[in-house]
């Protein structure tokens, strides 16, 4: 029997889509888990009831949280993703030849083996011989690590519960002592769109500019994500994201990509007047 999914994006609003079948719905040590079937986005996966993942355009979010990064770096040997269980960033970490070594830390495993079962295309990317999956908190695995990176991409659920310590400065902290000299940490940011986020995304992005030489917001459209805008934000200890050279890399690497494209990846930081507000940056 199909019903109407209610996924809320804030005490005032919500998306509301049919589905049509629910595919899997199982308790993890950590929240429940779901697959459902819908006719507008095809398999959804839900955390606690909240849309993390459609086959639709999933391409939308991991391209944006991913391509801008990869291509700002002039070398990304050594990647860390901090979350990201269902794989699809992974995934397009691994389109990049430059990639020797990719960690990815998930705290709940179960997330991975059920998206192994309902969206195998992203998951089959664990499989790669660079790739180490490992099971446990990111942010005590960020700041009891040894290991230094390239690149560390925040691929989180929204700021409540286990994920809200990957929002505060304490773990920024962590994640630029881990980084290469020239090293870029990218996370998603939530949507400028939600009033009760806005101190949030401004608090991050001061934390952000207290450690990092250069700090640059972008955005995207992701129709089934909070109103539909996007923010990430960039933090780098050496490369801009707007250098006219990175034109060339992304045209030469002719990725297969959906949503990012070398003229997109510049006009993505160019920031409508009230995101600039939030953020405090001039106009």
């Amino acid at each position: 029997m199909s019903y109407w999914h209610i996924d809320y994006q804030s005490k005032y609003q919500a998306l509301t889509f049919e589905v049509t079948e629910v595919l899997k719905s199982i308790q993890s040590p950590y929240q429940k888990i779901e697959v459902v079937e819908t006719p507008a986005y095809g398999k959804v996966l839900l955390l606690d009831g909240d849309l993390m993942l459609t086959e639709k355009d999933e391409f939308a979010y991991h391209e944006m949280l991913v391509h801008p990064t990869m291509f700002t770096h002039s070398h990304p040997q050594k990647i860390l993703i901090i979350g990201g269980g269902d794989c699809g960033t992974l995934t397009r970490v691994l389109q990049h030849k430059m990639v020797e070594k990719v960690v990815l830390v998930e705290l709940d495993e179960m997330v991975t083996q059920v998206s192994q079962e309902y969206f195998p295309q992203l998951v089959s990317s664990a499989q790669d011989p660079r790739v180490e999956l490992i099971f446990t908190d990111g942010i005590k695995y960020v700041h009891n690590c040894t290991d230094k990176y390239d690149v560390i991409l925040v691929d989180s659920t929204d700021p409540i519960g286990p994920a809200e310590g990957l929002f505060r400065l304490p773990f920024f902290q962590d994640c630029y002592h881990i980084l290469e000299e020239d090293g870029i940490l990218c996370l998603q940011s939530e949507s400028p769109w939600i009033p009760e986020l806005a101190e949030l995304i401004s608090q991050v992005n001061l934390d952000l500019k207290s450690l990092f030489p250069l700090v640059k917001a972008y955005v995207a459209a992701i129709q089934t994500y909070q109103a539909g805008l996007w923010l990430f934000q960039l933090a780098s200890k050496k490369y801009n994201p707007l250098s006219n050279d990175i034109e060339s890399k992304i045209k030469e690497a002719d990725l297969k990509t959906k949503y990012y494209n070398s003229k997109l990846h510049y006009g993505a930081f160019i920031l409508p007047t009230f995101v600039n507000e939030i953020l405090n940056e001039p106009l």
